[in-house]
């Protein structure tokens, strides 16, 4: 099977708190039961390697960049590769008494982690009976995360220090000079040359990114190389911190660090989606997203993260599918840049409501309120009028409807005469979703839940999934999850909010930090423009 393989990157502290949870959904859904193959071809997204004892690896073909002090206990060039020290064979050129030996401070690991590290035959068990205090443990993503790493993967930043006070890395121009500068750009783009080279054919690139700092600039800085060298698809998601803003000029430094990112992430992505747990991000009040059956605090990395990495596992799922390996990411970028509306928003269901003891075709046909969630800033997603990619998963054949002799009030249904999930998920979005064209795909193998994925899911969530009307206080397990990108004029109200939040700035030369590195006042001034461009383009007009 041609692999059809995609080289991800992350860009940023937030952007890797959403890459450890989506990269941790995947190993835990990895499927070892040959009666159960995985429906899923991860070859797409991992590589197969081989180490220097000759061992086999299994590592995700990701590139991954954040600051100094957040890398914790991992090591840069990872575990997988390393080879063993015998005594005696490395001896010092110079005097031991004489070297003044500087030692950072030892990073501990947290009771999770320490849990990974024991024999495998415990450590599943450990991981599963012992309950951990997360939400008070992490600190950084490498706090909870599962997979093991390519050499090649870690990328430090040492010309800044996360949570700095005298040289925060906070400025979008401050990333893309670091670009600029060949002992940075020279190595990662030597390093991504690789990647690419070991594809047999290679399909495109995953961007996550923060926009709201120095990282933005960072990463659109590499989307122009990757489209200028490769030419293929590349897929962006800009993210946004749901966490409180301390103060309101910090506010406007996002603001300004965002408008950039997306004007230049609109330049040379294919397709890109803003992903925020908050419905607005501009204030210093950010209300979080509401979802039925769930309770999480947004204030908290580990939770919001979470919310987004499995929007990105669900959606993602399109062109990852092993069943339709001609379904390449892009026609999906294809299918929603039209128009040259460059922007989708992402939603997401959480858990897919089935209840205990339906049939999905009684679900839908008593289904109240928004089939979705909004995971874009400023952007509720309308039910009409839609390019949409929408993925489900979760929801076995035996769950449609009831054999003949049973069905009862089911048979004169229009939607009883469907032979698949697949083919009845259809029929309702198009009677639900009028004048949208919708690009549906869906497996039956449902979203596996174990530590360490937050407990966030409603007392009244059953460990299958299932959503009933009385606390039952059990562990989840699997879920059924909808995920979906959606292109429409409901993202003209995206752009409309930041132009205004943008506009506040009447010089950037108060803003001394953007013009001391390189912005200019007619860059500033074109990113006004182009988010009044934008919010016109997704407005439609008929007569």
């Amino acid at each position: 099977m041609t692999s059809r393989e995609i080289l991800t990157i992350q860009f940023g502290h937030y952007s890797n708190f959403i890459g450890t949870h989506w990269w941790n959904l995947q190993e835990t859904n990895f499927s070892y039961d040959p009666d159960h193959a995985s429906e899923i071809n991860h070859n797409i997204l991992y590589r197969e390697g081989e180490n220097l004892k000759k061992q086999v690896t299994y590592t995700p073909r990701l590139l991954l960049v954040d600051l100094k002090g957040t890398f914790g206990y991992l090591k840069e060039e990872g575990t997988l590769y390393d080879v063993p020290q015998h005594e005696g064979i490395q001896q010092s050129l110079w005097n031991d008494n004489k070297v003044e030996i500087v030692k950072e401070e030892i990073v501990d690991k947290t009771p999770f982690i320490r849990s990974l590290d024991e024999p495998s035959e415990t450590s599943e068990s450990a991981t599963t009976s012992i309950s951990f205090e997360l939400e008070n443990d992490v600190n950084s993503w490498v706090d909870y995360l599962l997979p093991r790493f390519h050499p090649r993967t870690l990328n430090m930043i040492r010309e800044y220090e996360h949570n700095s006070t005298i040289y925060p890395f906070d400025v979008f121009t401050y990333g893309r000079n670091l670009w600029n500068t060949e002992q940075f750009s020279d190595d990662f783009s030597e390093k991504i040359r690789v990647y690419i080279e070991e594809c047999d054919l290679m399909q495109g690139f995953q961007i996550i990114l923060d926009s709201t700092d120095g990282f933005a600039g960072l990463g659109v800085s590499c989307m122009q190389h990757l489209r200028d060298e490769y030419g293929k698809s590349i897929l962006s998601f800009p993210c946004i911190d749901s966490k409180e803003t301390e103060s309101s000029s910090s506010s406007m430094i996002k603001i300004l660090n965002t408008a950039l990112c997306w004007q230049y992430t609109g330049e040379y992505a294919s397709l890109y989606s803003p992903l925020c747990s908050a419905q607005t991000a501009w204030s210093n009040v950010c209300d979080p997203r509401v979802f039925q059956h769930l309770t999480y605090n947004s204030q908290l990395k580990y939770h919001s993260s979470a919310l987004l990495a499995t929007a990105l596992d669900t959606l993602t799922i399109r062109y990852r599918r092993k069943e339709y390996p001609n379904v390449v990411l892009s026609d999906l970028c294809a299918d929603l840049n039209k128009l040259g509306r460059k922007a989708a928003a992402t939603s997401l269901t959480l858990p897919f409501p089935m209840t205990e003891k339906t049939d999905l075709i009684d679900v839908l046909d008593n289904f109240e309120g928004p089939l979705w969630t909004s995971l874009t800033l400023n952007c509720d997603i309308s039910m009409d009028r839609n390019m949409q990619s929408i993925v489900l998963r979760g929801i076995p054949e035996e769950r449609l409807k009831r054999p003949m002799a049973h069905a009862m009030k089911q048979i004169s249904k229009p939607a009883y005469r469907c032979s698949s999930v697949h083919e009845m998920m259809t029929l309702y979005l198009a009677a639900t979703c009028h004048a949208s064209a919708t690009y549906l795909s869906s497996i039956s193998s449902p979203l596996n839940i174990k530590c360490p994925y937050p407990k966030i899911f409603n007392n009244n969530v059953t460990e299958t999934g299932d959503v009933i009307g009385w606390p039952i206080g059990t562990d989840v397990k699997s879920v059924p999850v909808m995920a979906g990108l959606h292109s429409g004029s409901s993202l003209g109200a995206m752009y409309d909010s930041l132009y205004n939040q943008l506009n506040r700035i009447k010089s950037i030369k108060k803003y001394h930090m953007f013009t001391d590195s390189g912005l200019e006042e007619d860059e500033f001034k074109d990113s006004l423009d182009h988010l009044l461009d934008c919010k016109e383009n997704y407005e439609d007009h008929y007569m």
